[in-house]
């Protein structure tokens, strides 16, 4: 599959070198494109992270300089005890083992251990307002998926995430490495949307609005 970088627009990692003006697919599935992002579609089981993925993943080792964690591949990524908004030496996260991380991959190379942050380049709050786009999951439900559904998910018309809205108040965060955190008013309601999302994956706009629809009514 041959693909123009020189639609309007379309934007690339950093992985791809500057100039290049055309890239050709090495794996097989549907090309699809949301606004100015583009990927292939695939059925792959195995995470393999790329720079730029949103990541959920769990700590597994705490250090000086860094935490190691679990994001799904054959080996932990590093997170800098400094990726953190407004952290410093005297001022940054103590997190403990086990602790759920939100991040995002700065850095994916097969012969180096992958890199993640908790710094957004949109939204600017400092890790001690737990405001931030990145950081620590607390409460809440974490789920894993297909890699294809949490792909899927990430899509701003995602129908089976827009039509829960409707009814449903709730937070949610995607990885793209096919784990899911939901967290929502009482534990019925976030067994109820963490059903919803995995019944999806092969349904379509109408199938998925009427299990949602009776997932609720047995939920009441």
């Amino acid at each position: 599959m041959l693909l123009d970088l020189r639609i309007a627009d379309l934007r690339y990692n950093s992985e791809i070198p500057d100039g290049t003006t055309n890239i050709i697919s090495t794996r097989y599935g549907i090309l699809k494109r949301t606004q100015n992002r583009v990927w292939v579609d695939n059925y792959q089981k195995r995470y393999i992270a790329s720079a730029g993925d949103w990541v959920i993943g769990v700590i597994v080792e705490k250090h000086t300089e860094n935490f190691k964690v679990d994001i799904g591949e054959v080996h932990p990524a590093i997170l800098p005890s400094l990726s953190f908004e407004g952290a410093t030496k005297r001022n940054r996260p103590n997190l403990d083992v086990g602790t759920l991380m939100y991040c995002m991959v700065v850095m994916a190379n097969k012969h180096m251990e992958t890199e993640l942050s908790c710094i957004s380049p949109y939204v600017k709050k400092e890790w001690v307002t737990g405001q931030g786009l990145y950081g620590q999951l607390k409460d809440g439900y974490a789920f894993e998926c297909p890699l294809r559904l949490s792909r899927s998910l990430t899509n701003p018309k995602c129908f089976v995430l827009n039509c829960l809205g409707e009814l449903l108040k709730f937070e949610v965060a995607v990885g793209l490495n096919g784990k899911v955190w939901v967290n929502s008013g009482s534990e019925i309601e976030t067994i109820l949307i963490t059903n919803a999302i995995l019944n999806s994956e092969f349904m379509n706009d109408a199938q998925t609005e009427n299990m949602i629809q009776l997932l609720v009514q047995r939920a009441s």
